[in-house]
């Protein structure tokens, strides 16, 4: 039976609009993949559908397309997996990218952010000061694994809400690189790295787990919450998203609850009173309404044992 490719359509030289084509296929079973679909209608059909593609394996990243609202790579989408009641497949360009022409996007912000994090070794000695490659354990390259398995297809970077709302948000995919290069034991500028990750904005990741869904299964979200952790042990805490991390853990740690006070103020400054003074109106609307916590609160019973999950993990907390 036949189905229909229903295709976003732009040319950023020609076109003030886009608008979108409807491609029948007939010759091509369910069974393939989509792009095997779109390859075929531009062989086939209409030659002037512009589409990236490479490996059709999965590995090379290239035909990264939101498909149905989902995006994904297309050599890995089976067709019979993705058609709607009417027998289509809705194409278009990744969210969160310009289009240029059809489905293929300017990458420029995307590369940008991964060239930033200097995405290369930096060890503290040269090549030449060793006889033999520099070795590493199993045990330290077992922390890499997974994030070496991306290959830079942008779609968590393509899913990620607080991209689409500051774009000068470094995307899942860069902070997860630089979790690779600041957890690998060969290179030198730990501190550096974490820096640099944590002025790309790494805090304003809102944990939503919208980068969980990776083609590779590389789930950036842990590696997030790593750096974010790497930020912190190296003492990069003079920002807000730091602080307020830290003042959170600290609050539940003592008294086994979120102590909203206490984390304005930490998150703020104590003694930063301009910023004191442009939540107040907050407080103030807070206290009419009736809802503003107690001063100090009384520990929760057995808060021992929330205090031992602490320190059994280590977490770090504000002393």
């Amino acid at each position: 039976m036949a189905y229909t490719l229903d295709i976003f359509r732009f040319d950023q030289a020609t076109d003030e609009v886009p608008h979108r084509d409807r491609v029948e296929i007939t010759e091509l079973p369910e069974t393939v993949t989509v792009l095997d679909a779109l390859e075929h209608a531009k062989a086939e059909i209409d030659g002037s559908i512009t589409f990236r593609r490479s490996c059709r394996s999965a590995i090379c990243g290239s035909c990264s397309m939101n498909i149905n609202g989902t995006t994904g790579l297309a050599c890995k989408t089976p067709v019979a997996a993705v058609l709607k009641s009417d027998r289509s497949i809705a194409i278009d360009p990744m969210p969160n990218f310009q289009p240029m022409k059809d489905v293929v996007v300017h990458m420029d912000p995307f590369w940008d952010k991964y060239t930033r994090l200097k995405p290369y070794l930096q060890p503290k000695d040269k090549d030449s000061d060793h006889a033999t490659e520099r070795r590493v354990s199993p045990e330290d390259m077992h922390k890499l694994v997974a994030v070496a398995n991306c290959v830079m297809c942008a779609t968590c970077y393509a899913l990620c809400p607080v991209v689409s709302v500051d774009p000068a948000f470094a995307g899942p995919a860069a902070i997860a690189y630089a979790y690779r290069f600041i957890e690998d034991v060969r290179d030198s500028k730990r501190k550096e790295r974490a820096a640099q990750i944590s002025d790309d904005y790494l805090w304003l990741c809102a944990h939503c787990y919208a980068c969980s869904y990776c083609p590779k299964h590389v789930d950036p979200h842990d590696d997030i919450i790593a750096v974010k952790r790497a930020t912190i042990e190296e003492g990069l805490v003079d920002e807000p998203g730091p602080r307020h991390a830290l003042v959170v853990a600290k609050t539940v740690k003592q008294t086994g609850m979120l102590h909203e006070t206490e984390v304005i103020q930490g998150t703020v400054g104590r003694f930063n009173i301009k910023g004191l003074l442009k939540v107040a109106p907050f407080g103030l609307r807070l206290a009419m309404a009736g809802k503003i916590p107690p001063l100090f609160l009384k520990p929760v019973p057995k808060v021992d044992e929330i205090r031992t999950i602490f320190d059994t993990l280590e977490a770090p907390t504000l002393s």
